[in-house]
């Protein structure tokens, strides 16, 4: 056969001699390598490769596959990888929008010739001596996006479905020694039109790459089904093998068992249903795994091969519009997962699996929706051990068909009801069912994310249906059309809004509820949670949802100033881009915990577990109520010096000094034990930096004035209101020139305990924009170096703060590394907290103690203004100062997360303009 370039626009063409999709296991030779896990059959190809990068088929070394072909201008790359990230081509971040929107006109399934990069890969390599005399085949575990392959001059065969593996039987062409591998990858084929996930945009070889031996007889295939009978005791197991080569004769013997190593079964692999008594079930709470070994004969009774897999025994099912596993109501605690490393994009390996496994366990997330393609098998194992509940995606979205710029337009949408394009979607979903069909984890599968809906993909739907009947079949798409809501077997949404469900579960649905997406966590994001979880108490049809998403994705990369950073879309040159709208996760790209991690973890455990923790963070703040009434009540009365000037009013007490300034509208000097506190003086605050999800809901826009008036206020006067030894009380006016009407008070009051009593007053007025914020900010005069709180852990905001932990905390002042820096930091329902300064050798030189007074408030200790924080685009753009930047809270924003592009943050979390807010503390002097 002659391999043809116009198959890559062509959609009926997605496979030429692959071989058909197979079971993941592992075949071994012997007993001992099975029990092992490794195996004389498999060879890796993974490494260096000869590498030519081109930028159409055009420029291509077209012959680079023949025997003799000259290879010197070739370089090299690592396989697995990207070619993007090793110096070739331009790498693109972009969401719904095609790569090529404004500089091809396409349609689908065009290509555009001038712009469709080609990578020449040759691996050159001689045959393991364990492979030699069997027949052998070639498995390229991930390819994106279409794949050529020749073996020593020979054409072997054509791929598309980039996270599938495609496999090709290398017999004919194999020889023992001196092979040479050729693979022409193209970036972009009709797969393109319906591999527009929201991600940045690669190709290459970058899921492993190995060779395998088929003895004479050969398990090509397994299913382990692994089914529960209704008493939640009895294991129906239903061995299905599928051989090739001799297969006359060939027995195939069966051995189960369980945890403990006790054989539970053993006996022949016929087909026929085995009973198997005293099971126990696999689920998230107990994920119960039984090892089955395979062991494979010929007709001549000599071993063969050995296959060893892990199997749960479970039952999925729908009863009565409930989704239900082993007879109990499921709900999803769960999160969406891209895979992803910062250095190596979607290449990733073993120790990214599994730290991200960990993470899962730590935070009580128990479901994991494989966004937007089949993920590498490990991951479904560490799935099966952990019991996490798996949604396996299809590789399919289409986005960019259907919807532009937010309005639903299907007038090309593909697949569609195509029938060019019917076979290829099914193939994936075949590739995907037939790879990970053993995997006890693995309890929906889905047809794929955003791809509108027609005939096509209802046929992937039944086949799912025809070919399983023990899982259940997913796909939110039917959302936006509904003639075809047959497609999903339960009502799946994206970013629904906890009323809008509301009123779904109150109609009396057939089909249970869950979001495949929620919770957007761009930035600094998850506020609300609550909203989504507390329903899931009381209607039994909502069965929770998946976070968008697990990790920021972004990349390492050496900025123009020579500094490694991780830098999101458009960082790259890459136009046009989506920019940040890929710092979704709920950990940051190197893997650390964003601080909503605290708030997951508790609204994702169960509810006796949450009253608990309510339980004990009311008793420890009682306590440290009642331990600061005591502090206050015992302090002894001094006597005060009070030196009136021209233009400061002076009080001096035991160890400290207060500069009231006339002219600069505050305190302008604040010593402690000689150490001066303030840069400049104390300030209303009415501004905090825009979030992600601010930006997206438009409220700078609509606030912008309170933007103006944190910087820009007028002086309205300063009246000293007392002023004896016995106290000072002196109060400053400020007007807001952008919101006229409005006003703020601060009144200091030196207290002859040796304090400061500081409150802040907002007067509203009719028509005022809603507040950011209200409350103090200062900056300090040296930088903070410590900062110790009492009050909930990490970092909290008003509609995100269950999750903190009441007690004694502390911190080192930082900006979160948020893709694009923005308000961080705050700790709400605080009773004090103290800033420290440290001197050369680390020690404290320096401390300043904030109490509440009447009620708790709100603080930050930053190095950054909000207005430092606002003009930057990188945290590297962030000025290093000097000073923190400290902000003291009556009334905050809450961050909100039900989207990032145009929800608001639900109205308890609001700050309104027009009423009074008040903030009252004391500064321990």
């Amino acid at each position: 056969m002659t391999p043809e370039l116009r198959w890559l626009s062509d959609p009926t063409v997605f496979a030429v001699n692959r071989l058909d999709a197979h079971s993941d296991h592992l075949c071994c030779r012997t007993l001992d390598e099975a029990e092992s896990g490794l195996t004389s059959l498999r060879q890796s190809l993974d490494g260096a490769w000869r590498f030519a990068w081109s930028a159409n088929p055009a420029a291509r070394p077209a012959d680079f596959w023949q025997p003799d072909a000259d290879l010197s201008g070739f370089g090299t790359i690592r396989v697995p990888g990207h070619i993007e990230l090793q110096g070739y081509g331009q790498l693109q971040y972009t969401n719904t929008l095609y790569p090529w929107d404004g500089r091809s006109f396409l349609r689908p399934p065009q290509v555009d010739w001038n712009d469709d990069p080609v990578g020449s890969y040759v691996k050159e390599f001689d045959l393991d001596e364990s492979l030699r005399g069997q027949r052998v085949c070639v498995s390229f575990q991930g390819v994106e996006q279409a794949m050529y392959l020749w073996c020593n001059g020979q054409f072997v065969g054509y791929a598309e479905d980039s996270f599938t593996p495609s496999e090709f039987d290398l017999t004919p062409y194999i020889k023992d020694t001196d092979n040479r591998l050729c693979v022409e990858v193209y970036k972009r084929s009709s797969a393109a039109w319906i591999e527009d996930q929201d991600f940045f945009r690669f190709s290459g070889i970058f899921r492993s790459v190995y060779l395998y031996a088929k003895p004479k007889v050969h398990i090509n295939d397994i299913w382990l089904r692994a089914d529960l009978a209704a008493d939640n005791t009895t294991g129906l197991l239903t061995p299905l093998v599928k051989l090739d080569g001799e297969t006359d004769g060939a027995s195939v013997d069966l051995v189960v068992t369980d945890p403990e190593g006790y054989a539970v079964y053993e006996g022949p692999a016929a087909g026929d249903t085995i009973e198997i008594e005293g099971i126990q079930p696999w689920s998230h709470a107990a994920p119960v795994l039984y090892h089955a070994v395979l062991t494979l004969r010929d007709a001549d009774g000599a071993l063969q091969e050995v296959v060893p897999y892990d199997i749960g025994f479970r039952r999925f099912e729908m009863v009565n519009g409930v989704m239900c596993l082993n007879g109990e109501r499921v709900v999803f605690n769960g999160v969406n997962r891209h895979e992803w490393n910062a250095d190596r994009g979607r290449a990733i390996d073993a120790d990214d699996m599994h730290a991200a496994m960990a993470v899962f366990k730590k935070n009580n997330i128990n479901a994991v929706r494989t966004c937007h393609y089949p993920d590498q098998s490990l991951w479904y194992d560490l799935c099966d051990q952990n019991g996490i509940y798996m949604i396996d995606e299809t590789n399919l979205e289409s986005h960019g068909s259907w919807q532009k710029l937010g309005a639903v337009e299907p007038s090309w949408n593909v697949p569609g009801s195509l029938p060019e394009w019917r076979d290829c979607v099914v193939d994936r979903a075949r590739s995907m069912f037939e790879r990970d069909k053993n995997h006890a984890a693995v309890l929906i599968w889905s047809c794929g994310n955003e791809s509108y809906a027609g005939e096509d993909i209802l046929a992937m739907s039944q086949f799912f249906h025809d070919h399983d009947p023990g899982r259940l079949v997913h796909y939110e798409g039917v959302f936006h059309c509904r003639a075809f809501d047959a497609i999903s077997d339960m009502e799946s949404r994206m970013y629904a809004k906890p009323w809008e469900i509301r009123a779904y579960l109150e109609s009396h649905p057939k089909k249970p509820f869950i979001l495949c997406e929620y919770m957007h966590d761009m930035g600094n994001s998850l506020g609300g949670m609550e909203s989504y979880v507390k329903l899931a108490d009381e209607f039994d049809q909502y069965q929770g949802g998946f976070i968008w998403d697990y990790m920021d994705q972004a990349l390492r990369h050496t900025d123009a100033l020579g500094r490694r950073v991780l830098g999101y879309g458009g960082d790259f040159a890459d136009r046009s881009s989506d920019y940040n709208f890929s710092g979704n996760g709920i950990v940051y790209a190197d893997g650390a915990e964003k601080p909503a991690m605290q708030d997951v973890r508790y609204w994702y455990d169960t509810p006796a577990r949450r009253a608990a923790h309510d339980a004990r963070n009311a008793a420890a703040a009682a306590r440290a109520d009642r331990d600061a009434a005591k502090a206050q009540a015992a302090r002894k009365p001094g006597r005060l010096t009070v030196t009136e000037g021209d233009g400061n009013l002076g009080v001096r007490g035991d160890g400290f000094e207060i500069l009231f300034s006339a002219g600069e509208a505050g305190p302008s000097s604040l010593t402690v034990n000689g150490s001066e506190w303030l840069w400049r003086a104390p300030r209303p605050a009415f501004w905090r930096a825009a979030t992600d999800n601010d930006r997206g809901c438009g409220f700078p826009q609509r606030s912008a004035a309170w933007l103006a008036a944190d910087v820009y206020l007028q002086n309205l006067g300063f009246a000293v209101l007392r002023k004896s030894a016995d106290g000072v009380q002196v109060r400053y006016t400020y007007g807001v020139p952008t919101v006229p009407g409005a006003k703020a008070e601060l009144t200091y009051t030196v207290e002859p305990q040796g304090t400061l009593l500081v409150e802040a007053v907002y007067h509203g007025v009719p028509g005022a924009p809603e507040l950011p914020c209200f409350g103090v900010k200062f900056q300090t005069f040296a930088p903070v170096a410590r900062t110790l709180w009492t009050g909930l852990s990490g970092e909290t905001y008003p509609d995100r703060c269950k999750g903190g932990v009441f007690g004694c905390h502390e911190e080192v002042p930082h900006i979160e590394p948020a893709l694009v820096p923005q308000d961080c930091g705050l700790h709400v329902g605080t009773r004090q907290f103290t800033l420290e300064q440290h001197n050369a050798c680390g020690q404290t030189a320096a401390a300043l103690t904030i109490e509440q007074a009447d009620a708790p408030f709100a603080f930050s200790a930053l190095p950054n203004t909000a207005q430092e924080i606002e003009a930057a685009q990188h945290s590297t753009e962030l000025p290093a100062t000097g000073r923190t930047s400290v902000t003291i809270l009556g009334a905050a924003r809450g961050v909100g997360g039900i989207d990032s592009w145009g929800t608001d943050v639900e109205e308890p979390y609001r700050v309104s303009g027009e009423g009074e807010h008040r903030v009252v503390f004391r500064i321990v002097l």
